[in-house]
């Protein structure tokens, strides 16, 4: 039983995308991540997009922490940096929240199963 030629090139790129010894090979299974992370993927899968809008959770529940904590204190010294603080991870947050939210491409119309005749 022959193997497709197709099908080893499959696996070469299966192999190489798993292996992660070396330092430059999790720093380029790493890069994927991140552009999924910073700019978002139309393409992604649920389980993708459910762990990012986690994550972005995860900075939603930090802002809302930092936040509260001058109000705690009755502004004491040094609520501008919390403030700041808060902001910097609510951006942070809401970036993450736009990315796990991304509308999918439209798919290509399907054509009609229908013959004319």
């Amino acid at each position: 039983m022959e193997k497709e030629p197709g099908f080893e090139k499959v696996r070469t790129e299966v192999e190489a995308n798993q292996k992660a010894i070396l330092w430059e090979d999790g720093l380029r299974n790493g890069r994927s991540v991140d552009a999924f992370l910073w700019k978002g993927d139309p393409k992604a899968k649920p389980i993708q997009r459910a762990g990012l809008a986690l994550f972005g959770l995860t900075f939603l529940l930090l802002t809302i922490t930092i936040a509260s904590i001058p109000f705690q204190k009755k502004f004491e010294d040094g609520w501008s940096i919390d403030f700041l603080l808060a902001l910097f991870a609510l951006l942070i947050s809401m970036r993450l929240l736009r990315n796990a939210f991304l509308r999918r491409e439209n798919p290509p119309p399907v054509a009609d199963k229908e013959e004319k005749d």
